[in-house]
Formats: structure tokens, C-alpha cells, sequence
């Protein structure tokens, strides 16, 4: 298996499993992340994604193209379309909140994995990279966008044209993870923040994920006009009424029972 798949509680942990290839992605891996994915959806109400091993996921298995480059070159374009897109839209469309873990390395494809994720949590000796132009290409798999979305167009700048390696105290302080811990804690703080996100209603926290996203494109009016349509539906849900319920008795929601009555 190029992924393995578990549950600890409502918090489905997705692992990136070729750690002889520090993770890299091929076709297979990229398949099985988009089956976990629509799977923890399912079956979760929160996901970590995190890889086998020393990296979190070394980028493109750039090994697998080797007879298409003595044949002139690879069609990147077509296995971006085929392959990472789809990965990176079943993470970033994920039914549920996606938190990485990222253990170590997470370099080019791998950086956007982890970009695309809601929430990173890295451990001490993890980095980000973008490797790209050190061999003549752009950074792909969500990176042009999602990096200055996250962290500003001079870092995004900076991180793709030098390539070098941004140490997960950096990350911190720049906004791209929200916690740094020892190396050997990273996979179980990262469930116990995925089994925060499990406790609220995932309706909520989705549709939130949707609008920021869809927020760069929209103008401010639009944007409010956005924000009227989800709030005008929420308002009507269950979920809803269990949190204004639970507000004026002085007690926790319970959205898990909300949800599995409907």
C-alpha cells in the first residue's frame, strides 16, 4: 500500500508509505490519497495526513518519468492533470478538516501537500522547500497560490526563486504551521488537534474553509453577499440549533449526536 489508512476515534490518519522514496509521489500514491480522502470523509469527521519515515513527502517521484525523458521529455502537464490534481483537490475538497503532520521534508509537490492542508502542525527538524527551479521548472500542485495566500507574495517569492529551506521555526513564525513540536510528538499532537476540529460541526468549519478560499476572488460586496448565503443556510440547520441550545443551558454541544440523527 502507497498510503495507510487508519482511525483513532473520529480522526482518520492518512500516512504517505514509501519511505524507501522519502514519500515521493507517484500515480499510485497520488490514487490512493484521493480514495483516503474521499474515504475519511465518509467515515471521519476530521483527517490527518502525515508520511512513513524520515519526510513528509519528497515531491514528485521524478525516478518514474525516466523512459519518458529518453524519449524527449515527460508530459508534466499531462501527469499534473492526471495525477496531482486530483490529489490536491480530494485534500483541499476534503468532506472533513485536513491537519498535516508534517514529520520531516516537505519539498516541492510535497511543500503543496502540505500547503493544501487547513492546519500544519511540524515537527522540530521538518522544513519546507520548493526545489522547482533548481531544475527548471515552477512550483506546481497548489504552490503559486497557496503559499502567498498563506504566507505573502515576497515570501513566496523568496522560498521559489532560492529554493532554500525554510526550518519549521521559521514556518511558525511566518504564519505557515501552528505548532512546532519534537520530532516524535508530531503525528499525535497533530490527532489531538484533528480531534479538536472533530468536536465542532463540520458543515461549519467546511463551508468556512470554501469561502476563505473563495474570498480572493470576489469583491468586498461579493464577499458579504457570500457570507449571507452560507450563514442564511447554517442558521436553518441542526447543528446550528444544538450550539445556541448548548450556549443558553451552559453546557458543550454535542454536534456528533446532532449529526447522526439526520
Amino acid at each position: 500500500m502507497t498510503t495507510n489508512y487508519e482511525i483513532d476515534g473520529d480522526v482518520a490518519v492518512v500516512t504517505l508509505n514509501r519511505p524507501e522514496r522519502f514519500n515521493a509521489i507517484d500515480a499510485d500514491l497520488a490514487a490512493s490519497v484521493v480514495a483516503n480522502m474521499a474515504r475519511a470523509g465518509e467515515e471521519a469527521r476530521a483527517v490527518v495526513l502525515t508520511g512513513e519515515g524520515k519526510a513528509f513527502c519528497s515531491g514528485a517521484d521524478l525516478s518514474g518519468f525516466v523512459d519518458e525523458y529518453e524519449e524527449g521529455g515527460p508530459d508534466l502537464a499531462k501527469h499534473l492533470d492526471e495525477e496531482f490534481h486530483p490529489m490536491v483537490h480530494a485534500i483541499g475538497g476534503c468532506a472533513v478538516p485536513v491537519v498535516a503532520a508534517v514529520n520531516g521534508a516537505a519539498a516541492g509537490a510535497g511543500m503543496g501537500l502540505a500547503l493544501g492542508c487547513d492546519i500544519r502542525i511540524m515537527a522540530e527538524s521538518a522544513y519546507l522547500t520548493s526545489a522547482f527551479t533548481a531544475i527548471g521548472l515552477v512550483p506546481d500542485s497548489g504552490t503559486t497560490w497557496l503559499m502567498p495566500h498563506h504566507a505573502g507574495t515576497s515570501v513566496a517569492l523568496e522560498m521559489a526563486l532560492t529554493n532554500r529551506r525554510m526550518p519549521a521555526s521559521e514556518a511558525l513564525a511566518r504564519g505557515l504551521c501552528s505548532e512546532v513540536t519534537p520530532d516524535e510528538e508530531v503525528v499525535g499532537k497533530a490527532i489531538e488537534y484533528a480531534a479538536r476540529l472533530a468536536d465542532l460541526p463540520t458543515d461549519a468549519l467546511v463551508t468556512t474553509r470554501r469561502l476563505i478560499y473563495g474570498s480572493s476572488r470576489l469583491t468586498y460586496a461579493e464577499g458579504l453577499e457570500a457570507e449571507k448565503r452560507e450563514q442564511g443556510r447554517l442558521g436553518m440547520t441542526p447543528q446550528h440549533r444544538e450550539g445556541i441550545s448548548a450556549f443558553l443551558e451552559k453546557r458543550k454541544p454535542d454536534f456528533r449526536r446532532v449529526a447522526s440523527t439526520e
